[in-house]
């Protein structure tokens, strides 16, 4: 039952701050880098986790906000940039992830997102936290 033991997995990170937002696609956990460089992923089936190495995220404060978007083969994890300066889509079907190409500057910017519409269609919609200006991600 839960709460009644608790373990470490294998895996080693080291820093501060590393990750905040993560999504469940199965019985695998996704977790966007908030101060780590690398998109995480924790396999609960084994109990082993591995991060990204497809892409490098530098800053900090990333990302602090993702959904998750169809949970299929088409399943993308799409998260907001909080202080960093592109949306980040995460492939969680093919383990990969990569920026979008828009830019969009400040601190603090979105930390509440949801999917709104069916599956692989839905369109995430972000609130602004320091932003001034809603997000809106298709």
């Amino acid at each position: 039952s839960a709460g009644s033991s608790t373990q470490l997995t294998d895996s080693t990170y080291s820093g501060t701050d590393q990750y905040k937002a993560c999504v469940r696609r199965g019985y695998d956990v996704w977790c966007a880098p908030y101060s780590a460089d690398k998109v995480l992923k924790i396999d609960t089936s084994a109990g082993s986790s591995t991060q990204l190495t497809d892409s490098t995220y530098s800053g900090s404060n990333l990302y602090a906000s993702c959904v998750l978007v169809a949970e299929n083969t088409n399943s993308k994890m799409w998260c907001a940039p909080y202080s960093a300066d592109k949306v980040l889509k995460i492939d969680t079907y093919a383990g990969s992830s990569n920026q979008l190409t828009e830019t969009y500057s400040g601190t603090d910017q979105y930390k509440s997102c949801v999917a709104v519409g069916p599956d692989a269609s839905a369109t995430v919609w972000c609130a602004p936290y320091s932003a001034d200006k809603v997000l809106k991600i298709d």
